[in-house]
């Protein structure tokens, strides 16, 4: 029985069932998990009551089924887990507003750019569809692009990465592994968010809102093979499936997990990854300029 049948099991007679999404992200939300991964989820609760007081019963079931499940919870910053609960409404209203930390970008954004339903498939389709409104509903009709969307997507890719350095030197977090990670996964999630905005810009103001619910409803490397059908888009795949290799080869990953800053020149593991991600950041580049000419907006928007 899939992970989804189970939860929909699981609370088939909670009388809160209406009201609970429950959201994946990370390799889940990207259809590239494997036994080593962890899983980043979080859960929309639609009432005013503290999920605490309504849903006690509800999360322990959740538990249940991901821990039988799952191997591997997501970590410890706050960001997912069973005790990240939250209602639509925080995600949708105050972006960019001095509420909007880095836990709500974050929550936001992998919701959009990757996030899929673990349970309640229709409502999560209804808050992907609202939030995606909140981003265009004030532009002009003679806009070029959704540059409100455009701007968050290029927001969280700098915080991630600034709050990368961050979490290495205040907080003491492994570095190997991670920074591979921001130089493959993160960064395809960004071009993949990329995709959407330029693509949108290709349909037409009138067809931003279903354009981009089809192309985010596409996990980010189908969307890229189904958008980039030259070698180009090859490319980028085979070299992410070479990243994918690496990291869920046992004896690769606990090598990078214990690769430092200041060792990583020794790891023969850590600079073979390295090398291939400066292959992959230029493969990412050579895409967006075979696939939209030199006068799309795509490129002088993300420029200035």
């Amino acid at each position: 029985m899939s992970l989804r049948a189970e939860l929909e099991q699981a609370l088939r007679t909670s009388p809160e069932k209406d009201k609970l999404t429950i959201v994946a992200t990370g390799s889940y939300g990207r259809e590239e998990a494997s036994q080593e991964s962890d899983i980043d989820l979080f859960i929309l609760f639609d009432a005013d009551d503290s999920a605490e007081d309504r849903i006690r019963a509800e999360l322990k079931s959740v538990e249940d089924v991901i821990k039988a499940k799952v191997p591997h919870m997501a970590g410890d910053t706050g960001t997912f887990g069973l005790d990240a609960v939250k209602s639509f409404s925080e995600m949708k209203i105050n972006i960019g507003g001095q509420h909007d930390d880095n836990l709500s970008l974050t929550r936001r954004m992998l919701f959009l750019l990757e996030g899929t339903w673990l349970y309640q498939e229709t409502r999560f389709k209804e808050y992907q569809s609202s939030l995606l409104r909140r981003y265009v509903e004030n532009s002009s009709p003679k806009a070029a692009l959704p540059r409100f969307l455009l701007n968050d997507i290029i927001r969280y890719y700098r915080t991630i990465t600034t709050d990368f350095e961050h979490k290495i030197s205040e907080s003491g977090k492994a570095w190997g592994l991670r920074n591979i990670k921001l130089r493959f996964s993160r960064k395809l999630l960004y071009f993949g968010g990329i995709l959407v905005v330029a693509e949108m810009a290709e349909a037409g103001y009138d067809k931003w809102e279903p354009r981009a619910l089809e192309l985010f409803s596409i996990p980010v490397l189908r969307r890229i093979e189904h958008l980039i059908k030259d070698g180009c888009g090859e490319k980028v795949l085979m070299i992410y499936d070479r990243f994918i290799a690496g990291i869920t080869d046992k004896a690769t990953r606990e090598a990078l997990s214990r690769v430092t800053k200041e060792d990583r020149t020794g790891s023969t593991e850590y600079q073979g990854l390295r090398v291939l991600s400066d292959e992959f950041s230029a493969a990412l580049s050579e895409c967006l300029k075979s696939r939209y000419k030199p006068e799309h907006p795509i490129h002088h928007a993300l420029m200035f």
